[in-house]
């Protein structure tokens, strides 16, 4: 009705006609033309604004609200479930405004609760490690605020998206012992990372989630990675550590130091700036120091985030070298012994201990770091079985394969080991040889090697075995018949090295050859220093180190960086310890009745990055049914809650339309001054 009268004004003042004089008819005929037909186009305007106002006016003067899913109507006596989640994790201790991400989640969790009305039941829940905090009718803020204290930051990873599985399964678990509520909802405290892959929400009932964005981290260097890069550590060796270095804020940083440090003692500084988002590699070079493990820091000074301040690494610097020679009988590798006796001319580099074949088993090899294997032929099941749960826990092997692998018939070991089959021996007749073709550089063993002429020290080959079936081996040194001579293949944990000869001058003349004794003495560093450079783990993954199965009854203690001791069982059918459930960073020692067995670093996961999170676009594709809110850092909060779940007013919308329309009616209709 109110809409129909400007319609009526403009019926009335067509019918009175305004009385206009002219001077001639060519005027007339110009304002017919030109003037009326602006006159119209002009009323059309005006009534087309004061309808539209008018109709704005009256819904304005309604009220009429966009309807929430939690209506207010319908919240008297129904009872509401509340799950909190709160990432804990690395990320969520970055600061903003000298306040972690965490605190902040916190303090807006309680200006939410605070808001709400009437007595509801909180489920508050942690990320890592997942566990519920509380469950309980709140009815005091204070008890809120003591249940949210015992939720902590720690430098491990989350798990959201499973994390939010678990407390909508274990919130409804609750329901089918407390009875049903009306009204569920999660609210999520996360910085989101991006490590989400096909992730659907599995829960069965009905849950409104609030999804709450957290704020840059404007100001934060992470240290991406860290590790000694030389293929060979060996002591008063100038080793090289590499460590890459991004700016993920959008800050510019001046003046960075950035600090190498051996075992708590600085050996390396370099000074650099870095814009935003830059990344750097930087190269140390420093001497170690003692033989030994040796842990690693790259440091760089604090920032917004922390945990990401520092990298830890470790490697053994080889000291001394266990081995272990099986040979067939008392006159066998001379040469072998006494190259192996030279290593020993300054420093007691190799302890050497002498064994037949027929006499291995586990107890023996259990404190070898390495098995020499020279001339196997038939090797007793006994003796299979202990070679391979040394060399799957860790141990290393070097075999020389001699003229017994023939006359056994090739070796019922090497199957075993899936080190190939053996084909035959070559022997080249006369004075004819084989020479070295090809020659793996960038291996280990020859990488930087100290000679001028490396192809000029390369043995004569006299006779060999042939071998095929290598799989997943690499081959460092082939003949010039396109045949193996010197192999390596991965075993479990440990490795395996193999020559296809002896070192015997009548199959090759290596013993005498001035190369033998350094790359006998790479061999054995290498095989030893692999060992200890797999002992890295992520904050919240699992690492599994091998045990002997004597050391399974002794005492298996975990110490933390922070200096907390925990004890762990074993797996003792696998002969083996599981250490999960680490919080933070930094040097973990393992002590094995009282004596230290080794150490391991851990460091912070590449998924906790603050840099790196979903948008919320992204975050929205996730809950495709719409039963989600995404809270902007531009909200506020509590509104934006209060509005999904009450809904919101929109008259001030049409008021504010309806004099803005007015407005134009009054400019456009205006009498103009011909």
């Amino acid at each position: 009705m109110a809409a129909a009268v400007p319609v009526i004004i403009h019926l009335i003042s067509r019918r009175q006609t305004q009385r206009v004089d002219f001077s001639t008819v060519r005027f007339i005929k110009e304002l017919e033309h030109d003037t009326i037909r602006k006159l119209k186009l002009r009323q059309i305007i005006l009534l087309i604004l004061r309808t539209t106002a008018v109709i704005l006016l009256v819904l304005s003067f309604a009220r009429p609200v966009k309807i929430g899913y939690f209506p207010l109507a319908g919240t008297v006596g129904q009872s509401t479930r509340i799950a909190m989640l709160f990432d804990n994790s690395a990320t969520m201790a970055a600061e903003v405004e000298r306040s972690t991400l965490l605190d902040r989640s916190k303090q807006t969790a309680l200006n939410l609760l605070h808001n709400l009305e009437g007595d509801f039941t909180l489920d508050a829940y942690q990320t890592t490690p997942f566990k519920r905090v509380a469950s309980e009718l709140m009815t005091s803020m204070g008890r809120v605020r003591e249940i949210f204290q015992n939720i902590q930051p720690t430098g491990g990873q989350d798990n959201l998206w499973t994390a939010i599985d678990s407390a909508i399964v274990r919130s409804e678990r609750e329901e089918e012992i407390s009875g049903q509520s009306a009204n569920r909802e999660l609210y999520v405290f996360s910085d989101f990372p991006v490590a989400v892959s096909d992730w659907k929400l599995t829960a069965t009932a009905e849950w409104r989630t609030y999804l709450f964005l957290q704020p840059p981290v404007m100001n934060n260097l992470r240290v991406e990675s860290a590790g000694v890069t030389s293929l060979l550590k060996m002591p008063n060796q100038l080793l090289t550590a590499e460590t890459y270095i991004s700016n993920s804020g959008g800050e510019v940083r001046k003046d960075v130091p950035v600090q190498l440090f051996f075992d708590d003692a600085r050996t390396g500084q370099v000074v650099s700036d870095f814009e935003p988002f830059d990344e750097k590699n930087f190269a140390f070079q420093a001497f170690a120091g003692e033989p030994g493990i040796v842990h690693g820091i790259i440091e760089i000074p604090e920032d917004d985030f922390t945990y990401d301040d520092r990298r830890f690494f470790q490697f053994r610097m080889t000291d001394q070298i266990r081995c272990a020679v099986i040979r067939q009988n008392e006159t066998d590798g001379s040469l072998l012994k006494l190259a192996l006796l030279a290593l020993n001319r300054t420093t007691q580099v190799v302890e050497l201990e002498e064994h037949l074949f027929g006499t291995v088993g586990a107890t023996l090899l259990s404190d070898k770091d390495v098995v020499i294997l020279l001339n196997p032929g038939e090797l007793t099941s006994r003796e299979i079985e202990a070679l391979q749960e040394f060399v799957t826990d860790g141990g290393s092997a070097l075999i020389f394969l001699g003229e017994l692998l023939e006359s056994s018939g090739g070796g019922n070991w090497l199957r075993e080991f899936d080190l190939g089959t053996f084909t035959g021996t070559n022997r080249l007749a006369g004075e004819n040889f084989l020479t070295v073709d090809r020659i793996a550089l960038k291996h280990p063993l020859f990488s930087e090697f100290p000679a001028t002429s490396l192809r000029d020290e390369m043995p004569q080959i006299f006779a060999h075995h042939r071998m095929k079936g290598f799989r997943r081996s690499q081959v460092i040194l082939s003949l010039s018949n396109g045949e193996p001579f010197l192999t390596e293949k991965e075993v479990g944990s440990g490795r395996i090295i193999l020559f296809s000869a002896p070192p015997d001058l009548a199959w090759t003349d290596l013993p005498v050859r001035g190369i033998f004794v350094p790359l006998l003495h790479r061999i054995l560093i290498y095989l030893t220093s692999e060992v200890s450079g797999k002992m890295e783990v992520a904050v919240g993954d699992t690492l599994t180190i091998p045990i002997s199965r004597e050391d399974l009854s002794k005492e298996i203690v975990i110490r933390s960086p922070n200096g907390i001791k925990t004890k762990v069982v074993p797996d003792y059918s696998r002969e083996r310890i599981i250490i999960e459930n680490l919080d933070i960073t930094g040097v973990y020692e393992v002590t094995l009745g009282g004596e230290l067995f080794t150490t391991f670093v851990a460091n912070l996961a590449s998924t906790e990055d603050p840099s790196r999170r979903l948008e919320e676009d992204q975050l929205n594709d996730l809950f495709v049914d719409g039963s989600a809110r995404v809270i902007s850092i531009d909200e506020d909060p509590v509104l934006a809650v209060d509005e999904a779940r009450r809904g919101t007013e929109l008259w001030h919308i049409f008021l504010i339309s309806g004099l803005v329309l007015l407005s134009a009616e009054t400019w456009i209709g205006r009498v103009r001054e011909e």
